[in-house]
């Protein structure tokens, strides 16, 4: 089967043809970024993010399509993500999706970012084995996950205020470095001792296992030590690589204590965050070796950032489970033709 999938959450249009069933494989993928639009604001402006989706979603189809050398005719499945993201984002991914389902008596399926950031380490490794646990960080989200199977997610622990990725934009634009945050963070780290600047542990006052990374911004931002001080001398770069080793070993703890207490197989790491260099190289040396009890799956740069491989991939598992069911919330009244007629509704194998 050929599954066409759809990405607009954000900042990022993403637009992937796939084949699951008797050969599993990416054909094709177009994503345009809009960083250089966001980059002067130090931030996504939601207006001008859902104004770039509705320009290029059509051209990035029709790439896609010419790249792969199908035809919408070919296409068994659409899936799109239905959210988590900005609305006005989200709606341009839906109604070309949605218009292209009913024009073409095709399937429709919106699935969850979230579900399909954990999906993408799957796109790679097939075989990850159940009960897992997964770490998803990202800008905008940062959330343990207990999977018992594909559909039994169970919500661990979440952040309470900023994700790591906002955390990381936040002081970026703070101090002048620029947009996006994370990747700026990740090449200063080298750069500095992480050791010389100690951060306090964030833990919630009711117990909760949940995260905070509210602190972590207003301790780098008003720390003493860096008042009128330059962002190129060594005192900003010790603080930044300080704070980066602070959070990764915070989420190092966290997630170590869910694997334990759970008792899992596999775990996952994933989001756009989860392509930082001393995040990956933590976890990986934390999880490796027949020791550690636990297989670590970490998906390849391309597929950690917003992509719509992704949520074909995990479409295509919905549909497969789920044949007849309407992934999309009522109030949307989001209904493919296709799915309640026996017509061009392909078997899935």
């Amino acid at each position: 089967m050929y599954i066409l999938g759809f990405e607009s959450s954000c900042d990022e249009t993403a637009v992937a043809l796939i084949e699951r069933g008797e050969q599993n494989r990416v054909i094709d993928e177009q994503i345009k970024s809009q960083i250089s639009l966001h980059a002067k604001y130090g931030g996504i402006v939601p207006e001008i993010a859902s104004r770039n989706h509705y320009e290029i979603i059509d051209h990035l189809t029709a790439q896609a399509l010419q790249n792969s050398g199908l035809t919408i005719r070919d296409i068994g499945l659409i899936a799109l993500t239905r959210g988590p993201g900005l609305i006005g984002s989200l709606l341009v991914g839906l109604s070309f999706a949605k218009g292209l389902a009913f024009t073409n008596d095709i399937p429709i399926a919106g699935v969850d970012h979230i579900a399909a950031h954990i999906e993408s380490a799957f796109i790679e490794n097939p075989d990850i084995e159940y009960p897992l646990i997964a770490l998803v960080v990202s800008g905008g989200h940062t959330t343990l996950f207990y999977q018992k199977s594909k559909f039994e997610t169970e919500i661990i622990a979440k952040t309470r205020d900023d994700a790591v990725g906002e955390v990381m934009d936040k002081i970026a634009k703070f101090f002048g470095l620029g947009y996006p945050g994370g990747p700026i963070i990740d090449n200063m780290y080298p750069l500095g001792d992480p050791s010389r600047f100690k951060f306090t542990t964030p833990r919630m006052s009711d117990g909760s296992n949940d995260f905070s990374f509210s602190g972590y911004k207003t301790a780098v931002i008003r720390h003493p030590e860096i008042k009128d001080v330059q962002t190129d001398q060594q005192v900003f770069k010790d603080l930044v690589s300080s704070f980066l080793h602070s959070v990764v070993n915070y989420l190092l703890d966290k997630t170590r204590a869910a694997v334990e207490e759970k008792k899992v197989k596999s775990l996952i790491l994933s989001g756009g965050v989860s392509r930082n260099t001393l995040l990956r190289e933590t976890f990986a040396e934390a999880f490796s070796g027949p020791g550690s009890g636990i297989r670590l799956y970490i998906p390849s740069p391309r597929f950690c950032t917003d992509n719509a491989a992704m949520t074909a991939w995990l479409g295509y598992e919905k549909y497969r489970a789920f044949p007849r069911h309407d992934f999309f919330d009522p109030y949307l009244n989001v209904y493919s033709r296709a799915l309640f007629k026996k017509k061009r509704v392909p078997k899935v194998r």
